[in-house]
Parts: C-alpha cells; sequence; structure tokens
C-alpha cells in the first residue's frame, strides 16, 4: 500500500495551511463582524497554556493544543474511574483501559508510545506541577485519580523544546477546582463487579493561605478472573503571598496500591469465548502489583521590574512489588528535579531562559517466584542512576496579527548501573539539541498556525538492561529514538452556531525507533528498528445549539508506519502499520438539561488495528454508548444532594479494550467489560 513520504507531507500540509486561510479570511470579515450579542463568551485571549512553562496564551500559540474543563455536573455524574473516560474526544490522544490495574492504561498522542507494555513511554504527562514522568522517560499514571482531575492541556505535537526527553507531546492536569465551586465535596457510588468509591475534597482559604485537597479509596473486584484491585489517592497543596511581588505553593500527594491483581492478555480464541478468564499461568503465579508512592513539590515567582523569575523543584518516593510468572521483581525509586526560568520582559520580545536537572536512581532486585511469593537466589541485584541537565530559551515577537516563535533546548542524559552480583558497572551518555518555530495568525475569532518541532526519547533502564545474548550492565547497542513534527491547524469560535472548533493537519518522521526486537527468560529485548512516518487529521468541535443543550465532537485520522531505515534485527517491516495504533477513532457526548435532570451520553468508536509489527493480529473495530442521569432538585440551605446513576456499554459490545504490543504465544489481546452499572450520591457545600 502506498503512503506518503515526508516531501508529499509537506507540500499537501503547506497547501492546507493556505486554503484555509484564504476561507478563514473570507469569511472572518463577513460571519464574524455579523456576530455581536451571543451568550457564548470567546475565551481564545484568555486561557494561558500552563503546559508550555511560559506566558503563552492560546490565541497566540503556535502549536495544536486542546483545553479541557471539566463541568461540575460532569464531576458529579461521570464516574472517571479511568483516564480514557475523560480524554475520549479529545483529538490526538488515545488513552486505553486495560482493565487491569496492574499494568495502567495504554496512551498513545498521535501515534508516539505505541510500544508502552506498561505504563506511558514517549509522552510527558504533568499532576498539579509535579511531573509523573521521570528522568529515564517512564511514566507512572497510577498518581492520577481521574475523578479529581479539573481542567487539561493537550501539546500534541513533539514538545522537547519545553519538557525535554520523552515529550512526543505533553498531557497537563490540575485538579484545583475554580473559586466558585463547592468549597467541599463527598461523593461514594458502587456497582458491577463488586466496585465502591468514596471520594472527598476540598478547597478554601484560611489566614491568607490558598487550601486545595482531596483524597479517594477505590475497590473492584474486576471484570476479569484475577484482576481485582485496591487504590488510595490523596493531595494537599498551599498557597500564599510572601509579598506584593513572590508567592510560593507547595503541594503533596500519595497514591498506595495494596492489591493488584493480573490477569495477563489473552490469545484471539480465549478473548471471544471466555473474555473474563485469566491466562493460567498469570493467576497460577499470583502475579500481580503493590506498590506505594509519595510526591512532593514546591514552586516560587518573583516578579521584578525586568520580568518574573520561576523556580519548581519536585520529587518522588515509589515503593514497588511486582510478582511476575518469570520472577518476584522489586523496585525502590528516588526522582525528582529543579527548574528554573525566567521570563524577561523589557525586550521588544518575549524572551524565556532556563535550565532543568532531572535525577533517578532505582534499585532493583529479582528472584524465582512462586505463588506470588519469592524463592531461590537473587538473579538481578543492580542500581541504575540516570542524570538529565538541560538549557533553553524560547522568544516569541509579536507583529499583530502575526507573532512568531523560537525555541531551542540541549540535553546532556547519563545512564549508569551498578551489577552488584557481576560486580560490573557500565554507563551511557547522550546529548541532544531540539529546536522549534512557529508562526501564528490571529484573526478575530480564530488563529491560523503552522509548527516545526523536534523531540527524543531516550531507552527507559527496563529496555536498556535486557541485552541481546544475555550479560549485565546496559545494552551497547540500543539508542534514542528521534521525531521531527510539523503542524498546521486554525482554531477559532464561531458566535453565530456557539461553535469552538479546532481543526489540524500533522506528521512526523520517527527515525531509530526503539522497538521490541524478542523475548528471552521472559524479558523484552529491545532494539532501534527503523524508521516510522505518522501523520493525520485532527478534528474537535464544541457546540450549544440551545441553552440547556451542549454537544461535543472528535474525528481522528493517522497513518502511522514502519517506513524504511536501517534495523538493528532481521525483520524489517517496511509499509507495515505501526501496532497499536488505531487509523480511525471518532467520540462525542451529547449533555441535556431538563428541569432538575441532567442527561448525557457519550459515543466512541475506534477502529481495527493491527496487534503485532507483522501486522497479522487484527484487533477489531468496535462502538460503545454509554449513558448518565443525574438529578438537581435537593438543596437544603447551601447543602446540595445529586443522585447519580450510569450505564457502561448499554449494548454489551464483545470487544478487546487494549492489545499487548507483540507479546508472546500470540496473547495481545486484553478483553473490555460487558454492561456495567454504577449509582451514587454526590453531598457538596
Amino acid at each position: 500500500m502506498k503512503y506518503l513520504t515526508v516531501r508529499e507531507l509537506i507540500k499537501k500540509v503547506t497547501f492546507f495551511l493556505l486554503i484555509t486561510g484564504l476561507f478563514i479570511t473570507g469569511i472572518s470579515g463577513n460571519l464574524f463582524a455579523q456576530d455581536t450579542n451571543d451568550t457564548l463568551s470567546v475565551v481564545l485571549e484568555e486561557v494561558k497554556i500552563e503546559a508550555t512553562h511560559s506566558s503563552i496564551t492560546l490565541d497566540k500559540a503556535s502549536i495544536s493544543v486542546t483545553t479541557l474543563s471539566r463541568s461540575l455536573d460532569d464531576i458529579t455524574a461521570r464516574r472517571a474511574s479511568t483516564m480514557d473516560e475523560l480524554t475520549f474526544t479529545l483529538p490526538g490522544i488515545w488513552i486505553s483501559n486495560r482493565e487491569n490495574h496492574a499494568l495502567g492504561e495504554r496512551m498513545t498522542i498521535r501515534g508516539m508510545g505505541w510500544r508502552s507494555q506498561f505504563g506511558v513511554r514517549g509522552i510527558q504527562v504533568i499532576l498539579d506541577d509535579i511531573p509523573l514522568t521521570v528522568a529515564d522517560g517512564q511514566t507512572i499514571m497510577n498518581m492520577v485519580d481521574p475523578a479529581m482531575i479539573q481542567s487539561m492541556e493537550l501539546l500534541r505535537g513533539p514538545s522537547a523544546t519545553f519538557w525535554g526527553n520523552s515529550s512526543g507531546g505533553v498531557l497537563f492536569m490540575r485538579t484545583r477546582p475554580p473559586a466558585d465551586s463547592p468549597n467541599f465535596m463527598f461523593r461514594s457510588y458502587a456497582g458491577s463487579y463488586n466496585t465502591m468509591k468514596h471520594e472527598a475534597r476540598w478547597h478554601d482559604q484560611i489566614g491568607g493561605v490558598r487550601w486545595n485537597a482531596y483524597g479517594s479509596y477505590y475497590d473492584t473486584d474486576g471484570f476479569r478472573d484475577h484482576s481485582a484491585a485496591q487504590l488510595i489517592r490523596g493531595g494537599i497543596s498551599a498557597g500564599f503571598d510572601i509579598d506584593e511581588h513572590s508567592n510560593f505553593e507547595a503541594r503533596v500527594a500519595y497514591s498506595g496500591m495494596p492489591k493488584a491483581e493480573h490477569p495477563g492478555s489473552l490469545p484471539a480464541d480465549s478473548a471471544r469465548i471466555k473474555p473474563s478468564m485469566a491466562w493460567p499461568t498469570f493467576s497460577d503465579s499470583n502475579a500481580g502489583k503493590e506498590f506505594h508512592q509519595l510526591m512532593a513539590s514546591g514552586n516560587f515567582h518573583r516578579s521584578f521590574e525586568s520580568g518574573h523569575l520561576r523556580v519548581s523543584s519536585h520529587g518522588t518516593y515509589r515503593d514497588l512489588i511486582n510478582p511476575l510468572p518469570f520472577g518476584y521483581i522489586t523496585v525502590s525509586r528516588l526522582a525528582g528535579g529543579t527548574r528554573s526560568t525566567y521570563d524577561i520582559e523589557t525586550l521588544p520580545f518575549q524572551l524565556q531562559i532556563g535550565g532543568e536537572i532531572k535525577w533517578q536512581r532505582d534499585e532493583r532486585d529479582q528472584t524465582d517466584v512462586v505463588d506470588g511469593e519469592p524463592v531461590g537466589e537473587v538473579v538481578t541485584d543492580q542500581l541504575d542512576r540516570v542524570n538529565n541537565q538541560a538549557l533553553f530559551g524560547k522568544a516569541v515577537f509579536d507583529f499583530d496579527p502575526v507573532s512568531l516563535s523560537f525555541g531551542l533546548r540541549g540535553d546532556r542524559m547519563v545512564f549508569s548501573t551498578d551489577d552488584y552480583i557481576e560486580d560490573e558497572k557500565g554507563s551511557r551518555t547522550f546529548t541532544t539539541l531540539n529546536p522549534s518555530i512557529g508562526i501564528n495568525y490571529s484573526l478575530n475569532n480564530a488563529r491560523l498556525f503552522a509548527n516545526f518541532s523536534t523531540s527524543f526519547e531516550s531507552p527507559t533502564t527496563t529496555e536498556f538492561k535486557n541485552r541481546p545474548g544475555g550479560g549485565t550492565g546496559f545494552n551497547p547497542e540500543l539508542n534514542p529514538e528521534r521525531a521531527m513534527g510539523l503542524e498546521t491547524g486554525i482554531r477559532g469560535f464561531l458566535h453565530s452556531l456557539n461553535l469552538d472548533y479546532d481543526i489540524s493537519l500533522f506528521g512526523s518522521l520517527v527515525t531509530d525507533q526503539i522497538v521490541q526486537e524478542s523475548i528471552v527468560d521472559g524479558e523484552a529485548v529491545f532494539s532501534n528498528g527503523g524508521n516510522a512516518e505518522h501523520y493525520g487529521i485532527e478534528t474537535h468541535f464544541r457546540l450549544q445549539p440551545a441553552n440547556r443543550v451542549s454537544l461535543e465532537l472528535m474525528y481522528t485520522w493517522l497513518n502511522a508506519r514502519f517506513a524504511g531505515g536501517e534495523f538493528d534485527f532481521e525483520d524489517e517491516y517496511e509499509g507495515n502499520r505501526l501496532p497499536g495504533v488505531a487509523p480511525h477513532r471518532f467520540g462525542s457526548t451529547l449533555a441535556v438539561q431538563i428541569g432538575n435532570h441532567h442527561l448525557s451520553t457519550d459515543v466512541e468508536w475506534i477502529g481495527e488495528y493491527y496487534a503485532d509489527s507483522e501486522n497479522t493480529a487484527i484487533n477489531d473495530s468496535y462502538i460503545l454508548v454509554n449513558g448518565r442521569w443525574m438529578f438537581q432538585g435537593f438543596n437544603f440551605d447551601g447543602w446540595r444532594i445529586r443522585p447519580f446513576f450510569s450505564i457502561h456499554n448499554i449494548f454489551d459490545i464483545r470487544y478487546n479494550t487494549s492489545v499487548a504490543i507483540n507479546a508472546f504465544g500470540g496473547r495481545y489481546f486484553e478483553p473490555g467489560s460487558g454492561r456495567n452499572f454504577q449509582g451514587g450520591l454526590s453531598i457538596q457545600f
């Protein structure tokens, strides 16, 4: 099958930008000028993009970015037990709920991160200014309670200029509620598979200190056998003004998972005939995960006559126990970093300069396992360290209505390991420069943009440590993969239709991909597997056709393929689609207010996609429909009681919610749950 070259893609992107610009310029003077008294306000110039760690506002941004702010009705009625419930209508990002808390969700942005076997790879994730992505590029999403997320920002293109390693995209989340939300909210629900959850959140200002806190407890038996889990999560922040020019905010967050059983993935026949089963090897060995993680951060800001100084520091402690069929693994992690920026405001253009240090220290042990318990001698006893130093600068030149942006970041990464069993040491060092350049053209109620940016993704310590042919130390042949991205599009607001729209075209060339070469003694061995091209179109619409009706629509088309280059192993996949990446996705949500009844429904369609690099195993397309109801009629002297009920997978569709990429023995498929119910109560004041 023929696919576009990068040169052809650039031509098509440029043509799209020209045509779109002519179209919008033509209608802006006619349609936009006619709208003067509409109920929805234009927000393009008011939204500051915090995910860029700069003072860029949405109307001046030369990047594809999507923002989401959840309403109180949505926070009350939506179950939001996994991240896919919040992101299925956002363009570019795809989060798959594995129905397996021991592995967590799969996440890709424009296909970046496709190779992840567990956790998240290739994408930066930030929660309340604390990076969940550590120095080697691994991201653990268990810290995030989706129900507590108030707002999100999604950068959909390569973003190493802003965040360095593993920045094929950025997901920036906040739990802080707006000032006009209830000071206290308690929510509790129960449902199918013996699932229950209790949540509490509180915010207030006391004695000049701005407080925000949340906590939750989640317990489920799971849809599949051997998939029960318990999760405890919480966080608290305090912010205050030191004087009229400076302020400080501190945060602490905790996540604990005392139990998470691992059912494993299934071959096609088992997933179809008995989707709730666990793979016997995993249930017999009592595979699962237990962890405790504590994170803390501090953020200082001071204004000077010449600009603004921002300094932030964060630290993470994680203790992991992970019994698997092939071994009993424990990891003790310390990680953290410091970032400092200065925004200079006395120049004829915006300039930010800064530096960042990130570090990671993992103590890793492994023994044999029997019934989920360690036995025998220690077969792995090593200490892995990662240090990352970076300098960066960003400049924005505003020639209203045109603005130009330039960015450059240089990173140096040092990986080292001490193998205490073999008494050997090893190290690898990488340096990289990542530029970006963009242009933005502001119209009355819209913006046109085009952007070129880059990113890189180092191997993680887990991927580094498994060597072809065995042995200790780091794989000497494994190198980082790199990406160059080009995007263009338009975002705006049509008053006459109460329509917020976002349309983007994009293309990326990824070189020296990190791919799984083989599995040796249950452990994956990785190599650099040639190049890949990702290109497609993203559309997103938010519409309010009537006063109490809102509609959100998303469609993404993505063509992501292996595209030649030099392979470090025999199998060449040139022309094959990347596994785990769906070419077609659609999501919509419709909300209607009828008296005191709030009704909403979701529709999500995922097209078929491959589960392996050879393109021999297909995960079939599926469509899911969910529904929710909430009653708003119980109000008592400032107290509000909101009962709610939800149904997921209303039509009881049999489908696989995710896949294990290139899994051993053809066990690719992770079945999704059938029709299930939840009901509960929210108390607010």
